[in-house]
C-alpha cells in the first residue's frame, strides 16, 4: 500500500510539473501577443493623429478661404463683374426717415 502512493504521488508530481511548464509558456505566449497589440495599437494611434492634423490644417484653409470670399473687395469685385452693379451716384440716393406707423385710431366717447 505504501508503495502504491509513493508510484501516483510520483505521477501527480510529473504531471504538476508539466501543467506548470504548459502554463509558464502560454504565459510567455501571451505577453508577446499583448506587446504585439500594444504597437499595433501605437502605430494606429500615430496614423490617426496624422490625419487629425491633416484635417486640422484643411480646415484652417477653408477658413481663411472663406473670410477671403466675404471680404469686402471680393463682394464688391463680384457684384461689378458679375452681377453688373455699378457705384451709386449722387443722385441716385435716397435717404429714407422714420416715420410715426399707421395704427388704429382710438374714438373717445365724451
Amino acid at each position: 500500500m505504501i508503495a502504491r502512493r509513493a508510484r501516483n504521488h510520483k505521477n501527480g508530481g510529473t504531471l504538476v510539473k508539466a501543467g506548470f511548464f504548459i502554463y509558464i509558456g502560454i504565459s510567455l505566449l501571451a505577453i508577446v501577443w499583448l506587446k504585439a497589440a500594444v504597437v499595433n495599437l501605437e502605430y494606429e494611434i500615430g496614423k490617426i493623429d496624422r490625419l487629425r492634423a491633416d484635417l486640422v490644417s484643411d480646415r484652417e484653409r477653408a477658413v481663411a478661404q472663406r473670410a477671403n470670399f466675404y471680404s469686402m473687395g471680393n463682394v464688391e469685385n463680384v457684384a461689378l463683374s458679375r452681377l453688373g452693379m455699378s457705384n451709386p451716384e449722387r443722385d441716385n440716393i435716397f435717404f429714407v426717415t422714420r416715420t410715426s406707423a399707421a395704427g388704429p385710431r382710438t374714438a373717445s366717447m365724451k
